[in-house]
C-alpha cells in the first residue's frame, strides 16, 4: 500500500454559485431575452438534436439530459437527429451539422474543453470528446440546480416544477485537474451502507455524473507478471510463461528466504540488461497497438512501470551491482515507509528504460511511482523528460504531525525540482478504515476531514499537479468535497458542507452537519492522540483500537453525538430525508457505537 499525510497549506477563494431561474409559484418571470425555456407547464420547450451518427458522450448526454428534466418536471423531452426537421429552439447537444460554425469547432477545443453556450434560439451543450457529457451534467448541475450526492435516485436532490427556465449566460471551461479517478466500488463497509449498497454499474454512473475520469493515464505495481513468464510456468496461466530468466530476479535470496514472497524473489534485478531491454519490448508492443503484456499496465500514452509492493525498508536485489545503488544512510534517516534508500537505484531504472523509448516513441511516457524506499526525490539522478511522476500521499493522517511534516517535505523537493514534470498524486482515504495494519481488523473511529482535503486541493493547484488517484471511497461527505475539488479546487468547503447538508437532510440538516463537524475536529487534531504522536516526528502511525476509542471516542464525545443523532432522527420527517438519516445512523454511529463497546469489553476487569 502507498504512503500519505495532511497537508496544512492554502486557503479557499469563494467561488459565487451559479444561478438558476426555476419558475414556481408566483415567482417573477424573467423577460424572455434572459431566460431559455426548457419546459413549460409540464409540456417539452425543446427539441435535443444530435448528430446522425453521434458520438458515444453525444448519446449518453442526450439520454442524461432527457431523463433528468423529466425527473424535475415530467415532461420528455424529444431527440431528434440534425437530419430531421425540427421547428421552435433547440438543444444542440454534441457536434453534428447544426454546430458547424468556427467558433463551435471541437477539435479547436482544449483536451477535455467544454461549452454551455446559448446561440440564436438554441442551447449549445459541446465538448471535445467525451466532454460533451461533462457540459450536459456541469449543466444540470449549475442551470437546473441538480445534486449527485451518491448513486441512486434516493441519494439524488432536485426540484419539482412544471416550468424549467435557465438564464441564459455562457460557462466554457474544463475541469482544474486533467486525470481524476477513484476506486470504482466501494470496499469499506460505512462507504456502502451510506451509498445503499450500490451496484458497480450505479457507482460508474456516479462518477460520470461528477465528471471523475478525463486523460487515459496509469500508474501501478506493474511487473508481477514477470513471475509468470520468466520465473516459472505458472499452472493457473500456463500460456503467459515465455521463457526462464532467473538471473533477471533479485539475487541472494534463499530459498528459504523467499518463501515470505511465495516462494519467489521479492523483486526483478533492476540493474540487469536482459529486465531492461524486455520492459522496453513491452512499452514498445504496447504502443504499436498489440496490447500489453500479461501484467503490464498502460493507458493512452502511458506506460507503467513500478515495482512490486514490498514495502519502503528493503527487499531489493543483492547482487554487487543492485546493493551499492541502495542508501542506507537514507534507509536509516528515519522511521518512516516512505524514504529515498532506493530513489537513485529505482529511478537510474526507470531512466534506461525511458531513454530506449523515447528514440522509438519520443512522444510516450513511462509513469512511475513515489513511493515506499522510492518516495523522495533521487540525489544523483536526473529523470529523462518522458517519465512522469506520481507521489504516494497518506492526506487522510492529518493527525500525525512527523508523517505531515516528512511527507510535505518530500512532496515539496519533488514540485520544486520538477516543475515542468507531469506530476501525479496517489491519495490515500483508505484510512483510517483500512485500519488493520499492525494489529486484526475494529471499527476505527471515521476519518472525516473537508477542511483538510480544501487546504489540500488548493495547495495542489498552485503546485500544478496533474491528477490524482483516490484509494478508498470511505464516507459520502468526503467523497463528495474530493470529487467537486477535483474539478473546481476553487470551490468553498463550506459553502460545499452548508449546501450538502440543508438540501440532503432537509429539517435535520443542523444535528447532521454538527455531528459531522465534531468528528472532523475530533479526528484532525492531534491534540486529542496520545502524547507520544505529538511528539515522536521519527516514525509512522496507524489509528488503532486504543486511539480510536480511549483518545478520540470517549464517553463525553459519543454522548454528545448520540444526542446529535437522536436530534436528526425527530427532526428528519419526509420519507426521503428519514431514509438518508437511517442510512448514516447504520453506516456511522451503529459501527462507532460497536467499535467502542468491543474496545471497553476487551478491557482488563471487564466482567
Amino acid at each position: 500500500m502507498p504512503v500519505g499525510h495532511r497537508i496544512a497549506w492554502g486557503r479557499f477563494v469563494v467561488l459565487a454559485i451559479p444561478a438558476i431561474v426555476i419558475a414556481l409559484g408566483c415567482r417573477p418571470q424573467p423577460t424572455e431575452s434572459a431566460e431559455f425555456a426548457l419546459t413549460r407547464d409540464g409540456q417539452p420547450a425543446v427539441t435535443i438534436v444530435i448528430a446522425a451518427e453521434p458520438t458515444a458522450a453525444a448519446t449518453f448526454g442526450a439520454q442524461e439530459l432527457q431523463w433528468h428534466v423529466q425527473k424535475i418536471t415530467g415532461a420528455q423531452l424529444p431527440i431528434a437527429h440534425d437530419t430531421e426537421p425540427v421547428t421552435g429552439p433547440r438543444v444542440l447537444l454534441g457536434p453534428s451539422a447544426a454546430t458547424t460554425r468556427p467558433d463551435l469547432d471541437v477539435r479547436q477545443f482544449e483536451d477535455q474543453e467544454y461549452l454551455i453556450g446559448f446561440l440564436d434560439h438554441d442551447l449549445v451543450l459541446l465538448g471535445k470528446d467525451e466532454a460533451t457529457s461533462y457540459a450536459v451534467h456541469d449543466f444540470l448541475e449549475r442551470f437546473c440546480d441538480v445534486r449527485w450526492y451518491g448513486p441512486g435516485d434516493c441519494q439524488m436532490v432536485f426540484p419539482e416544477t412544471d416550468t424549467l427556465v435557465v438564464e441564459q449566460r455562457e460557462v466554457r471551461r474544463r475541469p482544474a485537474f486533467a486525470w481524476r479517478t477513484m476506486f470504482s466500488w466501494t470496499q469499506f463497509k460505512m462507504a456502502r451502507e451510506l451509498y445503499n449498497q450500490p451496484s458497480d454499474e450505479e457507482l460508474s454512473l456516479f462518477w460520470r455524473r461528477l465528471r471523475m475520469g478525463g486523460e487515459a493515464y496509469v500508474c501501478n505495481h506493474s511487473l508481477e507478471g514477470y513471475y509468470d513468464r520468466f520465473w516459472m510456468r505458472n499452472p493457473q496461466h500456463p500460456e503467459a510463461f515465455v521463457a526462464e530468466h532467473h538471473d533477471w530476479f533479485a539475487q541472494g535470496y534463499s530459498a528459504s528466504e523467499r518463501e515470505a514472497y511465495g516462494g519467489q524473489p521479492p523483486q526483478l534485478c533492476y540493474s540487469h540488461p536482459g529486465v531492461v531491454n524486455q520492459v522496453v519490448a513491452d512499452a514498445r508492443r504496447y504502443f504499436d497497438g498489440e496490447g500489453a503484456a500479461r501484467g503490464a499496465e498502460a493507458a493512452g500514452k502511458f506506460f507503467a512501470l513500478v515495482p512490486m509492493d514490498r514495502g519502503g525498508r528493503g527487499h531489493w536485489c543483492k547482487c554487487p551491482d543492485c546493493q551499492p545503488q541502495v542508501d542506507p544512510q537514507r534507509l536509516a534517516e528515519n522511521s518512516f515507509d516512505s524514504n529515498g534508500s532506493a530513489s537513485d537505484y529505482w529511478f537510474r531504472f526507470v531512466n534506461k528504460v525511458a531513454r530506449e523509448l523515447a528514440k522509438s516513441h519520443p512522444d510516450k511516457y513511462i509513469s512511475t511511482l513515489a513511493y515506499a524506499g522510492y518516495s523522495y526525490s533521487p540525489n544523483n539522478v536526473q529523470l529523462e523528460p518522458n517519465v512522469t511522476v506520481q507521489m504516494c500521499l497518506h492526506t487522510r493522517n492529518c493527525w500525525a504531525p512527523g508523517m505531515r511534516q516528512d511527507e510535505l517535505r518530500w512532496y515539496q523537493d519533488w514540485v520544486n525540482r520538477e516543475s515542468n514534470r507531469p506530476l501525479y498524486l496517489w491519495l490515500y482515504h483508505c484510512l483510517p478504515e483500512l485500519h488493520n495494519v499492525d494489529g486484526p481488523p475494529f471499527r476505527c473511529f471515521p476519518g472525516f476531514h473537508a477542511h483538510t482535503i480544501g487546504k489540500q486541493f488548493r495547495a495542489f493547484t498552485r503546485d500544478g499537479i496533474r491528477g490524482a488517484f483516490v484509494e478508498g471511497v470511505s464516507d459520502q461527505v468526503d467523497a463528495y468535497i474530493t470529487i467537486k475539488l477535483l474539478d473546481d479546487p476553487s470551490l468553498d468547503v463550506d459553502a460545499l458542507l452548508d449546501e450538502f447538508f440543508t438540501r440532503y437532510y432537509g429539517p435535520a440538516a443542523q444535528p447532521m452537519k454538527k455531528f459531522y463537524l465534531c468528528v472532523e475536529e475530533t479526528y484532525c487534531n492531534p491534540a486529542n492522540y496520545p502524547e507520544e504522536i505529538q511528539t515522536n516526528l521519527q516514525d509512522d502511525f496507524f489509528q488503532t483500537e486504543e486511539m480510536a476509542w480511549k483518545y478520540l471516542g470517549t464517553e463525553e464525545r459519543m454522548a454528545k453525538l448520540g444526542s446529535l443523532i437522536d436530534e436528526a432522527t425527530r427532526l428528519a420527517v419526509g420519507d426521503l430525508e428519514q431514509q438518508r438519516v437511517a442510512l448514516f445512523r447504520q453506516a456511522i454511529w451503529d459501527h462507532m457505537v460497536e467499535g467502542r463497546q468491543h474496545y471497553l469489553a476487551n478491557q482488563p476487569g471487564t466482567p
